[in-house]
């Protein structure tokens, strides 16, 4: 999706699955002859019934899916028996082309590390439309489906399962440690400077070894995230300004954000091993309570509740995220994408598409929400779940916080063409805030413009080679002239431009 953030599970690298060629044989997909035979069966008593396979990279959500969605639906329908296999991204992107060329594929699977947009594996005929299936276009989330993410030429493949009202720089909070500095940990530091002083009270006042931040820098993306997330606070739409459509990488916000993120680190409060952290490893150090506070996405505090209980128990905070002024700026995100999808081997793609539609229930929805990873595409079922209050109460804020973004694909279809054709530039914004937080001597505002400008004439390189192959698309897809910064841009917005 275009200047989307890296996906956090690319980033945690979760591990715990078994290679791609261990788990082939054991999971056939709906390649068998049986199924297709249950299928039928299916198809004429109108019943779901038969075996599906699912596969995905959603660790922390294997309670839900194995105890509640799953066993729910055998139990409901007692003709279907499902088998999940949870596997990290990159082993997944691997198993699903090892199955697509053997003819395994999974009846339901995510595309997690396969680094292609949805839109070239659908014209590829990775998947099967389902809005024949179920109807997904009066489900509950059927006001969150957009052309060119959910619905292509006519035809919905797929449904957002969680919200894309999220962002990646929350600030979360020991709220145990902001008590013992004389920190408020109710009241939000609304701007930068105030956030600043913020962290210089926590640094001088715990003990030595404690700090007020923690940033990794061991891994790009992250610091990709942060900075795009300051610079939408200081006043950018993102990595394209949407007026003009032109790369923004080297506008006056984004060197706000180098300078801001410079300022903390002269102030001496960001925990000084943070270069040589990834994030999971910054959580860890949080959690021992060496840094009071972390900026990460809405998945922090499920994660602590998984793996360093008794951090939230000593217990956990969240802020809004600041900006440069008092008069705040928004932070901004794609619409949610469709995590799932039915493929097009599948032999029993009703009863699939049926159990992929469960998602969508506002039961399955608000114990999604319990779960407190990504919040559910639903967020009104996350007040009155099990979330821990901290969750809920960042949930609120990001509703504040967050607008969702133009989409050029969804406006353009031919931008998935270019988008695909499009090679990677470095050093991207992540790399050029690595090796400045590390210490390197680095002109970042000579380097953030040199990126925009390769990355300007890497997509009209690729603009040619998309045109040349049929697709109609130019820059202006990049150009929505309606785009309201204190407004969701809507899949009517589009009709507006």
């Amino acid at each position: 999706m275009t200047d989307q953030r890296i996906s956090h599970r690319r980033l945690l690298g979760l591990s715990g699955a078994l290679g791609a060629s261990a788990f082939l044989p054991a999971c056939t997909g709906g390649g068998q002859s049986s199924e297709a035979s249950q299928a039928a069966t299916a198809a004429a008593s109108g019943s779901p019934s038969g075996a599906v396979t699912w596969w995905d990279q959603y660790r922390p959500l294997t309670k839900l899916f194995t105890n509640d969605v799953f066993a729910g639906y055998m139990q409901q329908h007692t003709g279907v028996k499902v088998t999940r296999r949870e596997m990290p991204a990159p082993d997944l992107a691997q198993a699903l082309q090892i199955g697509r060329r053997s003819k395994q594929l999974p009846d339901v699977h995510s595309i997690a590390g396969l680094e292609a947009a949805p839109a070239a594996l659908v014209s590829e005929g990775w998947f099967s439309p389902i809005g024949d299936l179920v109807d997904v276009e009066n489900s509950p989330v059927g006001p969150y489906l957009y052309d060119g993410i959910h619905r292509f030429d006519g035809k919905v493949y797929t449904f957002p399962v969680f919200t894309g009202r999220w962002h990646d720089a929350i600030p979360w909070t020991n709220t145990a440690s902001l008590k013992s500095a004389g920190v408020d940990p109710a009241t939000s530091p609304a701007t930068w400077d105030e956030f600043r002083a913020t962290a210089r009270t926590l640094t001088d006042k715990t003990p030595d070894d404690v700090f007020g931040l923690v940033v990794p820098g061991k891994e790009a993306p992250y610091l990709d995230a942060l900075v795009n997330r300051l610079a939408m606070t200081a006043g950018a739409s993102g990595g394209v300004d949407w007026k003009t459509g032109e790369y923004a990488y080297g506008s006056q916000p984004y060197l706000d954000a180098f300078e801001y993120l410079l300022s903390l680190k002269a102030d001496k409060v960001i925990h000084p091993a943070s270069p040589s952290m990834g994030p999971r490893d910054a959580r860890a150090r949080w959690a021992a309570g060496q840094a009071v506070v972390y900026m990460w996405g809405p998945w922090f505090i499920g994660g602590l509740n998984v793996e360093e209980p008794e951090a939230v128990q000593r217990g956990v905070g969240v802020w809004h995220v600041p900006t440069p002024e008092a008069t705040r700026n928004l932070v901004y995100s794609s619409p949610a994408s469709g995590p799932f999808w039915v493929s097009s081997a599948s032999k029993n793609p009703a009863t699939a598409a049926d159990l992929m539609l469960k998602l969508a229930t506002e039961d399955v929805q608000s114990k999604l929400a319990s779960t407190m990873d990504v919040p559910p595409v639903l967020l009104d079922q996350v007040k009155g779940s099990k979330a821990h209050p901290t969750y809920q109460q960042n949930v609120a804020f990001m509703e504040q916080d967050v607008r969702i973004a133009p989409v050029p694909e969804v406006g353009t279809p031919g931008v998935a063409k270019v988008l695909a054709t499009m090679r990677d530039i470095h050093p991207n914004v992540g790399e050029i805030a690595q090796s400045v937080l590390s210490g390197s001597d680095v002109d970042y505002k000579s380097a953030l413009s040199n990126y925009a400008g390769k990355v300007t004439a890497e997509r009209d390189r690729a603009l040619k080679v998309a045109s040349k192959g049929g697709a109609e698309v130019d820059v202006k897809a990049w150009v929505f002239g309606n785009w309201d910064p204190k407004q969701d841009y809507t899949q009517k917005s589009y009709d507006g431009r």
